[in-house]
């Protein structure tokens, strides 16, 4: 799939699966360790999930960054998860340029049904569906380490220590308010470590859900989600998972399938 489109996959689905518990390098301290617990607990909970979203992505050599403001709609049960980005708007501007780009406004969809990833794109008037699996699959099929989505709302405290050096970082003036910054670098044998050189999450101090989460990776481009103005456990409806039909004249989807004859959901 598409660069742009596969980063936004990994975004919308942070959620990672370890084998077996490991045990840490070494004993890690109390507030960690209750926080840690405390985020786990709250994604193990959580039913649904909306909030406004911002989506940016620094391209370091090209000097290039690119926003996009949306919204976010994740829900999830025993069987299955679903989610939706939609995004309004395209900013693009040069990283030392001081003066204010033009914001072009238009829709791009993305849909995740727990089998497909459906994205419409009303610029281009394209459409591309990509499948991760060939039967539904529920929230704990994403877990750190085993899907192909980094959905950071079932994060487990034994994934995170297996794969991440953690550490809570000190507030900062620019972070999300009422949030506490999570710094994770990947420990070299995890296979995180191949693609990404740090990753830094914010969570919400009342909710212990995310509020922002940013990585950076080996090509020099940093990415940052923001999520503001949750709304949290209330039922969203099925028609919101659905995206619009097209108008006339726009070409067939581009169908990508997965070629796998296992269930296994994709890593790549």
């Amino acid at each position: 799939m598409k660069r742009t489109a596969y980063l936004l996959v990994i975004i919308l689905l942070s959620q990672l699966t370890s084998p077996a518990a490991a045990v840490p390098d070494k004993p890690i301290p109390a507030e960690l360790n209750i926080l840690l617990d405390r985020i786990e607990r709250a994604g193990a909970k959580l039913k649904s999930f909306q909030a406004k979203m911002v989506f940016k992505q620094e391209q370091l050599l090209m000097d290039t960054v690119t926003i996009r403001n949306g919204r976010l709609y994740y829900q999830t049960d025993s069987r299955n998860v679903r989610a939706r980005i939609h995004f309004s708007d395209f900013l693009q501007r040069d990283l030392e340029d001081p003066t204010t780009a033009k914001r072009v406004k238009f829709n791009e969809d993305y849909a995740f049904d727990g089998m497909w990833v459906r994205r419409r794109n009303e610029r281009t008037k394209s459409r591309q569906w990509w499948e991760v699996s060939k039967k539904s699959h529920n929230k704990e099929a994403f877990r750190l380490g085993k899907g192909p989505f980094p959905l950071p709302f079932a994060i487990r405290k034994q994934d995170v220590l297996e794969h991440f050096e953690v550490n809570i970082i000190k507030s900062d003036p620019n972070d999300p308010k009422e949030t506490i910054h999570l710094k994770l670098n990947p420990k070299k044998k995890s296979a995180y470590a191949e693609e990404y050189i740090r990753m830094d999450l914010w969570v919400s101090r009342k909710t212990a859900l995310p509020a922002q989460i940013s990585y950076e990776k080996d090509d020099f481009e940093i990415t940052t989600v923001t999520w503001s103005k949750p709304v949290i456990d209330k039922k969203i409806k099925d028609s919101v998972f659905s995206l619009p039909p097209v108008a006339a004249g726009w070409p067939e989807p581009e169908i990508h399938r997965l070629k796998e004859t296992t269930d296994k959901i994709i890593t790549k």
